[in-house]
């Protein structure tokens, strides 16, 4: 059995639904708790720190680990109150019984779908996706079968299109510890027990294995709370669709105070710097 498989033993189980959702959200099950989180993931940690990579409406979107579907539900109703309802959004998981499950919460109803997959071949078209995000997932898989999905998503990736995806931060590791302790990490991988894997990455890492996958355009945010943000495209950085000029300059008195253009300014150094036009919340408990 291949690495990703047994670290996706896990997620596969056969269960009642609420006991899944408690069992992976740390404990956490309540409808309203779920839904606030999930909503702070695509508001915040998503689009608050890329939001060019915000799509248009009728876009196709992949999520990859979508586990219950609570942040496809969230994405769905973010986009369609911006007035930018997707076609599809797709979640995609190595574990059947965590689809099923989504499937259960969120029915047959457009714009959602469900796909499983192999854990090395994603079953879409070359050049057929708009986004593609993934959100507390890519840190329980195993180093090669990411990297092998950073190949998948460059392949998938319309040639306008981003991706956006969420890993743990080396700098998590010392806080980690008091829940799980690194020897009982490395022996769980080691003896491939049934266990939540976790792995930790750095931000060069991360931008220099993008950057050799083939993605001309990577940035990598740190979010100062031991979790690395990494956004991708194939096409140089456009103003995003959302973009506030009074309120960049409210927020950035430095750009204001020399009369500089706060487009051309975020064009050239904003985006790097992450420095935002609205207000970014704390993320919920």
């Amino acid at each position: 059995m291949r690495t990703d498989e047994l670290a996706a033993k896990t997620w596969d189980r056969i269960e009642p639904l609420q006991e899944t959702s408690r069992r992976i959200h740390d404990g956490a099950d309540g409808v309203s708790k779920l839904q606030e989180r999930a909503i702070w993931y695509v508001e915040q940690l998503l689009f608050g720190n890329f939001p060019q990579s915000l799509p248009s409406a009728e876009a196709n979107i992949l999520e990859i680990g979508s586990g219950l579907g609570w942040i496809m539900e969230a994405m769905n109703e973010y986009l369609c109150g911006l007035d930018s309802p997707p076609k599809t959004i797709t979640g995609l998981d190595i574990a059947p019984n965590m689809l099923a499950k989504a499937r259960l919460r969120l029915g047959q109803r457009a714009p959602f779908a469900y796909q499983s997959y192999d854990g090395i071949h994603v079953p879409f078209d070359d050049c057929s996706l708009d986004l593609i995000y993934s959100v507390a997932c890519l840190q329980h898989v195993p180093r090669p079968s990411v990297f092998n999905l950073f190949l998948e998503i460059k392949r998938l990736l319309k040639d306008d299109g981003f991706a956006v995806l969420h890993f743990l931060s080396t700098d998590a590791l010392e806080r980690q510890e008091t829940f799980i302790p690194w020897r009982i990490e490395i022996d769980n991988q080691i003896y491939g027990k049934e266990a939540h894997w976790h792995h930790y990455y750095t931000s060069k890492e991360l931008t220099d294995v993008l950057m050799i996958t083939g993605f001309p355009y990577v940035v990598v945010r740190d979010d100062g709370a031991g979790c690395l943000v990494a956004c991708v495209s194939s096409t140089p950085l456009s103003l995003p669709r959302n973009f506030d000029r009074t309120g960049y300059l409210e927020l950035n008195a430095d750009v204001k105070q020399t009369q500089g253009d706060p487009a051309s300014h975020y064009l050239v150094f904003g985006h790097k710097e992450g420095r935002k036009w609205f207000a970014r919340h704390k993320p919920p408990p």
